[in-house]
């Protein structure tokens, strides 16, 4: 029973890792993706001003509230889908504390069983 429990606890590790490195490699991508939506932003509107009329204007004023809006939405999905993730991860990580008691106590009852 012994083996069974050091696998378990194995497992239980590896899927608490495994959550932990997603959540930051999708904190780490989401923060790289905003960063280069803005530099893109920047970019074209340093480059349509480089035109100097007033549909040009224009086009850079619609363009950058467009764009402006669109990072704003952006950043706030990120915000309340890094909640949620967390959140996810707390109750993964219950459940696998959960699970890891019910298998040591079942194992405790199988052990005891056998010396009776």
């Amino acid at each position: 029973m012994e083996k069974g429990l050091e696998f378990f606890e194995a497992w239980a590790k590896t899927q608490k890792e495994f959550l932990d490195s997603s959540l930051k490699t999708q904190e780490a991508f989401r923060a790289h993706w905003l960063d280069s939506m803005k530099k893109t932003q920047e970019a074209m509107l340093n480059t349509a001003s480089a035109f100097d009329t007033p549909q040009s204007k224009e086009l850079v004023k619609l363009f950058s509230a467009w764009f402006t809006t669109a990072i704003s939405s952006s950043e706030f999905y990120n915000e309340e889908v890094l909640k949620m993730q967390t959140t996810w991860e707390k109750t993964l990580e219950n459940q696998l504390e959960q699970s890891k008691e019910l298998v040591k106590a079942f194992s405790d009852f199988l052990t005891n069983s056998e010396k009776k």
